[in-house]
C-alpha cells in the first residue's frame, strides 16, 4: 500500500481495537461520521479510501454477528442496585450505593446474603 496518511492510519487502528466505536455510523450521532465527510473523500488518496472501505467492511460484519447476538440472547436484566436504594452501615461508616457511584460494587448473590444475615437486613 502506498504512503497512507497518519490520520488515517490512527483510525483503522482504532477500528481494530474498538470496533464497536464504529456501529451505526450512519447515525447521525455517530461520533465517527465525520470520517466520511465528502470533503475529506476529496483529499483522500485511492488507497486511503480503499483502506477506511476495507476496515469498514470488517466493522460492518462485527456489527451483524454482534446485532444477532443480541436479538437471540437480549442483555441480562438490569442491575438491581441501579433501582434500589441500600443503606449500608458499619462501625463509623454509613453510605447508600448513591454514595458509591460512579464505579459499580460487584456483590455475588451469596455475598449479599451473607452481608444481610450479618447486618441484620438493610434498614
Amino acid at each position: 500500500m502506498s504512503e497512507v496518511n497518519e490520520g488515517v492510519g490512527i483510525i483503522l487502528a482504532r477500528m481494530e481495537s474498538h470496533p464497536e466505536e464504529f456501529f451505526g455510523l450512519g447515525e447521525t450521532n455517530s461520533k465517527w461520521r465525520w470520517i466520511f465527510s465528502e470533503n475529506l473523500r476529496e483529499v483522500m488518496t485511492e488507497p486511503e479510501k480503499a483502506a477506511l472501505h476495507s476496515g469498514m467492511t470488517k466493522v460492518r460484519r462485527l456489527e451483524i454477528t454482534h446485532k444477532a447476538i443480541a436479538t437471540i440472547m437480549p442483555a441480562e436484566e438490569e442491575d438491581p442496585y441501579e433501582k434500589e436504594e441500600y443503606r449500608f452501615k458499619g462501625k463509623g461508616l454509613t453510605a447508600t450505593t448513591a454514595d458509591l457511584k460512579p464505579s459499580k460494587m460487584v456483590v455475588s448473590a451469596a455475598q449479599m446474603e451473607m452481608m444481610k444475615r450479618m447486618s441484620g437486613g438493610f434498614k
